[in-house]
Order: C-alpha cells, then sequence, then structure tokens
C-alpha cells in the first residue's frame, strides 16, 4: 500500500468476471469531452473489473460486471472522475449463445460463382481450446 501514483502491483490480480452491460456516455456540454476522456481513464484506473473504450462511430463506451455495477462506475465517473454531467444510453447486454451438442443437420454453402460446394456441421468445442480461445 502506497500513495505513490507511480507504483504499480507486483504481479497483475486476474478477475473471473467480465464486462456484461454496457452503455453509451457523452458530456452534457460538448466542451467538457476532454474532460470525459480523462474520468474514463481514471475510471479504468481505479476500477479493474470496468472497460472503457472508444467505438469507430465515435462513442464512448463503458462497460461493467452487471446494472449495478455499471451504475455505481457512472456514479463515480460523474461526480468524482471527471466533475462533469454526463448523458448515458440505455444499457445494452449482448446476445450471445453457444453449441451445447452437435447437429444433426448438414448444411451446404455454396461458392458465389456456385463452382464450390461447402459443407459443415455444428459442434462444440474441445475444453482445453476453448481457454485459448478466450485469452
Amino acid at each position: 500500500i502506497t500513495t505513490c501514483e507511480a507504483a504499480h502491483n507486483i504481479r497483475v490480480m486476474k478477475y473471473s468476471v467480465s464486462p456484461v452491460v454496457r452503455v453509451a456516455v457523452q458530456p452534457k456540454n460538448a466542451a467538457e469531452l476532454p474532460k470525459l476522456i480523462e474520468g474514463l481513464k481514471r475510471l479504468a484506473k481505479a476500477d479493474p473489473c470496468v472497460q472503457c473504450y472508444h467505438e469507430a462511430s465515435g462513442e464512448h463506451i463503458v462497460a461493467g460486471a452487471g446494472e449495478l455495477h455499471l451504475e455505481i462506475c457512472l456514479k463515480d465517473l460523474a461526480e468524482d472522475h471527471a466533475g462533469i454531467e454526463i448523458i448515458t444510453s440505455d444499457p445494452i447486454v449482448p446476445f450471445r449463445e453457444t453449441i451445447t451438442e452437435e447437429s444433426t443437420i448438414m448444411c451446404l454453402s455454396k461458392s458465389p460463382n456456385k463452382h464450390n460446394r461447402l459443407y459443415c456441421k455444428a459442434s462444440p468445442l474441445e475444453e482445453s481450446l476453448q481457454p485459448v480461445i478466450q485469452a
């Protein structure tokens, strides 16, 4: 424990929680955008479970581990880290699905020139391959 801002953890801590809920944030006053960006950097440094990033569409996204976690992060962003009023979008929870067993149907796909055919079946990944993909 130290008060030095340049200090770092000796070993990086790993969390098993991934951000699920995300919202887009923007300053109420457009002139305060630099304060928002600086506040997002401070928030990301203060809370390792939150992700703050900038999308290609120009939106600043804050992603948290749940609605309550995200609500607390947004409150901290507005009051402590950025010190400005912010406007947030509705929470977005991305839909994800998985394969639990091998499909019984063989699918056919043809190339645009109709000369090549691709047959495939969906099946779950091996347990040993899943952590490699997530890393």
